[in-house]
């Protein structure tokens, strides 16, 4: 998959999404003399002296005071901007220290440089900000961390000898009561938190303090740690032990799972919002106390109502044990589960739309031993109507991106396979040709880095693979909005056009009393013109359709109005000048509804907002398009 930068460079994307970090604690450093070392490829031998950790080999601990010691032989990485060179400084103290030198060979150059605690040869320099590692399997000491964990850094001026490092993680301080604990997972009550993974430190300038931020790509984070003691071993009573993770803000809390030697379990739930700086442990000693270790199942809830528009609901199932569910009704479909069972698994449902009375389904969920029945009620929707629904597809694209044409393809075949069940815009970057003045707004809310992208129903996210796999993405993210958001708009068109004034009257039936977004889009296709093509060669004649022109209604972020009533509706006006260069008989009116997900899971590609695309329609000026309700 390529995306393109302006100035045409051809970029792989990049999986470095970041979500940045407030960094601190600091120690202050002292130079020594250099010692005699064996030098390395380049570089004079140079010593660095460095504060805080200390006591295995090749790990930073901490000690029963709370303070971080250096290790003897504890080794860290030095890498310098411009240089693409990793040499290891290695640490020449004796016994912990809170100062210890650390001798080595620089790296060539005269850029400013990277010092990070603890010594990875794949850490590196990508562009502004330092890579490294922070694993989620960690070994358990007793007292303090692990070998490695512990990150720490500093960016300093490219002559710089005394360094202070700073602090990059923090994490949960705990203790058990139970003898016999061989594990602790923790996991975090909100999923989309990152506790370790491939990390970015960056800092404003050499000398200023460093900072993690962490990336948003699942591929590379992880959302737990697990805390294993030694091979042989079991968690010593009433010893501390220590998750180190990134700086966190764990919303809703955290769950401590415990596992005994004898597969035994037992889980301690904290509830309250828990904020992890880097630095500092949040603390929860005697974490087991008053909770039973053993085999368990449970479930919730065990009565459901489903609103006759149909949607998602869910079911939450914790078990150390097997389990299964039994579906006895053909309106209800299984959709996914997330989640480790022994913390609670949620199990996720669709409900079709309801057009008659009230009716009944049971799921029936069952452990190892015994089942039990779950009553889902669906209301009576007999006064409800059939919508047709149609997705909407953005496509993000510029005349200078040589790659674009790909996805332009990819869109034109998604509407030739989906027909009438998908529509699609074209939005051109303000530094080309056809440029639309909202795209930035757009781009901002659905965070394009790079051209082309395309977003489905404002959920999801589409990139630049071959067009017949990426119509296939096409084609699955409009299935799951039909089967997890079934639409409750109906959009109707008419328009007409005297001269160059265009009248456009947009009409919205809800079946559903709330409030919504719209959104209104003068199109134009048809347009002849040029188009790079890094694939085929540029074009002069390329034919550029469903190119956005001009938004009609007040933001592009859509006019919020609010149904009252089932069935309800609102009717908008708008009018504008059609400028005298657009082919009139090419004119297209783009009408899209936006509902909010409400209590609904918001299932997405990014960080979008609270807001989907609930449904839209699509007509040529001068035609009518009526509401479509059955």
């Amino acid at each position: 998959m390529i995306w393109m930068t302006k100035n045409g460079t051809a970029m792989k994307k990049n999986a470095l999404l970041f979500a940045a970090f407030a960094a601190i604690l600091t120690c202050s450093c002292n130079v020594d003399e250099p010692v005699d070392v064996t030098p390395e490829e380049e570089g004079e031998i140079t010593v660095l002296t460095a504060g805080f950790s200390g006591a295995d080999e090749t790990k930073t601990v901490r000690q029963a005071d709370g303070k971080v010691f250096w290790s003897p032989k504890d080794a860290i990485s030095i890498i310098r901007v411009g240089n693409s060179a990793n040499k290891k400084f290695v640490s020449k103290n004796t016994e912990p220290a809170a100062t210890a030198e650390f001798s080595g060979t620089m790296p060539s150059g005269s850029g400013n440089f990277w010092a990070v605690y603890p010594y990875n040869a794949d850490n590196n320099i990508q562009s502004s900000y330092y890579v490294t590692t922070l694993p989620d399997t960690q070994e358990a000491v007793a007292g303090s961390f692990a070998d490695n964990l512990f990150i720490s850094a500093a960016f300093v001026k490219k002559d710089t000898k005394s360094l202070t490092f700073h602090h990059q993680c923090g994490g949960v301080k705990f203790s058990v009561t139970e003898p016999g604990v061989k594990k602790v997972l923790l996991v975090p009550a909100d999923e989309s938190v990152y506790l370790a993974g491939l990390i970015g430190l960056y800092a404003a300038s050499a000398g200023s303090t460093p900072y993690i931020r962490a990336t948003g790509s699942a591929d590379y984070m992880s959302n737990k740690i697990e805390l294993s003691a030694p091979e042989g071993e079991t968690l010593k009573v009433g010893e501390a032990y220590h998750f180190v993770t990134m700086p966190a803000n764990l919303k809703g809390g955290f769950s401590l799972l415990f596992e005994k030697e004898d597969g035994d379990i037992a889980v301690r739930t904290v509830t309250k919002d828990v904020n992890i700086q880097a630095g500092h442990f949040a603390t929860l000693m005697d974490a087991d106390a008053g909770i039973e270790y053993g085999d368990f199942f449970e479930y919730s809830p065990t009565e459901i109502t489903v609103d006759p528009m149909g949607g998602v609901f869910s079911l939450t199932i914790r078990s150390t044990v097997g389990y299964h569910i039994e579906n006895t009704a053909d309106w209800i479909k299984e959709v996914g589960a997330s989640g480790d069972p022994r913390l609670g698994v949620t199990v996720s449902f669709s409900a079709e739309q309801n057009l008659g009375e009230e009716r009944t389904g049971v799921l029936i969920v069952c452990d190892d031993k015994n089942c039990y029945p779950v009553t889902v009620t669906q209301g009576d929707g007999s006064n409800l109507k059939k919508i047709a629904h149609h997705s909407l597809g953005m496509r993000f694209t510029a005349t200078w991106c040589g790659y674009c044409p790909i996805m332009s393809e990819t869109f034109k075949l998604a509407k030739s396979n989906l027909g009438d069940k998908f529509e699609y815009i074209c939005l051109y970057a303000t530094d080309g040709n056809y440029g639309f003045s909202d795209i930035n707004t757009l781009g901002s809310q659905y965070q394009i880095g790079g051209y082309p992208t395309g977003i489905v129903d404002g959920r999801v996210e589409v990139e630049n693979y071959s067009s017949d796999y990426a119509a296939q993405l096409i084609a699955n993210a409009v299935e799951e909005t039909e089967t997890l958001y079934p639409a409750v708009t109906s959009v109707g068109l008419e328009s007409s056009l005297s001269g160059q004034n265009l009248n456009v009257k947009v009409d919205v039936l809800g079946l559903s009393p709330e409030t919504y977004k719209l959104t209104v889009i003068l199109m134009e296709n048809g347009i002849i013109g040029y188009q790079a093509d890094y694939n085929n060669g540029a074009h002069d004649d390329f034919q550029h359709d469903r190119v956005a022109r001009k938004t009609l209604t007040s933001s592009i972020s859509g006019e919020s109005f609010t149904i009252n009533e089932v069935g309800g509706t609102k009717s908008f006006n708008y009018s504008y000048t059609v400028p005298s260069d657009y082919n009139k008989d090419n004119l297209m009116i783009l009408a899209y509804v936006q509902r909010a997900y409400g209590e609904r899971p918001a299932i997405q590609s990014g960080s979008y907002g609270d807001w989907y695309v609930d449904n839209c329609r699509v007509a040529a000026v001068g035609t009518t398009a009526p509401i479509e309700a059955e």
